[in-house]
C-alpha cells in the first residue's frame, strides 16, 4: 500500500525526494526510508534509468488513475 504509493509518486516526481514528500504530505526522511525499503525488497537500483522506467510502467499498470 504505502510503499507502492510512495514509489509511484517518487517516480512521477522524477525521483525527487522533496517533491514526493510535498505531494504525499510526508516528511522527506519518511520518503527516503520508504524508497530505501522498496530498493531492499525488490533488489533493484533506482539510480538505473532502465530499472526506474520498468518500475514506473509497472506502477502505472497496477494503480488505477
Amino acid at each position: 500500500g504505502e510503499l507502492l504509493a510512495t514509489l509511484s509518486s517518487y517516480l512521477d516526481n522524477e525521483s525527487g525526494i522533496a517533491a514526493t514528500a510535498m505531494t504525499l504530505g510526508l516528511h522527506r526522511n519518511t520518503v527516503t526510508v520508504r524508497i530505501r525499503r522498496v530498493q531492499e525488497l525488490l533488489g533493484i537500483d533506482l539510480t538505473d534509468p532502465e530499472a526506474r522506467l520498468a518500475l514506473h510502467l509497472a506502477c502505472r499498470a497496477v494503480q488505477p488513475r
